[in-house]
């Protein structure tokens, strides 16, 4: 029991990171000079998780009221979706079968603000709220009222992208 509890003392988070594809390229990725897009996303919506499918509602609610969304659920070559990741304020970075994706990293490379799904898990190093990422609660409206509220300050996201970059490059 006393050498089970010490063992189990020495247990601590580890970061999933990002993919070997990505991290061989990271000097030449760059976050692009002008942002031309709110919030992006690609991946799998349909036959995920029901905070995709709700998320992706509220996201293109959010095109409707004007702002510049992206959403893609076919597969994207590596460096078409890494450029966009790069173009944008905000990644919506949901949870899929689990809380944690390469997306979230992904995005924080390349110079973008992950918008996470509250998590439910202790993390290595974590992404602060409003620090290196935006956090959103998964109840209906969140998402929307979230990115609403990050898109008002543009500068503050540019701040938080390249302070998630420096955090993801150093720790992750």
């Amino acid at each position: 029991a006393k050498r089970h509890r010490e063992r189990i003392a020495k247990l601590r988070p580890i970061s999933l990171g990002l993919p070997f594809e990505v991290s061989w390229r990271m000097d030449a990725l760059r976050p692009a000079g002008e942002k031309t897009i709110d919030v992006f996303f690609a991946g799998r919506i349909r036959n995920s998780s029901t905070v995709r499918e709700r998320g992706v509602a509220e996201l293109l609610a959010l095109r409707r009221e004007g702002y510049a969304i992206d959403v893609s659920e076919a597969a994207l070559p590596l460096d078409e979706y890494l450029a966009r990741c790069a173009r944008a304020h905000l990644v919506w970075s949901p949870e899929g079968f689990g809380w944690q994706c390469f997306r979230t990293y992904e995005a924080a490379i390349c110079g973008a603000v992950p918008l996470c799904s509250q998590p439910g898990i202790e993390r290595y190093r974590p992404l602060i709220d409003g620090v290196h990422a935006i956090y959103y609660d998964v109840e209906p409206g969140a998402l929307i009222r979230t990115a609403r509220a990050a898109l008002t300050d543009r500068d503050r996201l540019r701040a938080i992208g390249a302070a998630v970059r420096a955090h993801v490059n150093a720790y992750h």
